[in-house]
């Protein structure tokens, strides 16, 4: 059996994704009770119209994607947090951040001349 490496277990890192993970478990937990709101809302319309409400299918579409994401983070299956953190899509906005760093490591002067 491989001895337990203290220098992993106090990686700062490693306890921010468990307080994500329990923030996350919570947004979880506590929307549930919408999600059979907008289910029964939705039904009603279908019922009285014949056809789902849009906007409310909209909202639905996305809450899908965000519970997709959580659900996909909390099983280890991606190392990216959920919205906000991320697109709704998925897309990481770390690209930015990345782009606005390499700007910074270009000298001025050619940053004058590139204008």
């Amino acid at each position: 059996m491989e001895q337990i490496n203290r220098e992993e277990i106090t990686k700062t890192s490693k306890w921010a994704r468990f307080v994500y993970m329990l923030i996350y478990a919570f947004i979880f937990n506590f929307s549930i009770p919408f999600l059979f709101g907008f289910a029964l809302i939705q039904f009603v319309f279908f019922l009285l119209t014949g056809n789902v409400n849009e906007p409310l299918s909209r909202v639905c579409s996305w809450l899908l994607k965000f519970y997709n994401q959580i659900i996909a983070y909390l099983l280890f299956q991606t190392d990216l947090p959920p919205f906000p953190f991320t697109d709704i899509d998925g897309e990481s906005s770390s690209e930015v951040i990345v782009d606005s760093e390499i700007e910074e490591d270009v000298p001025k002067e050619e940053k004058e001349e590139t204008s």
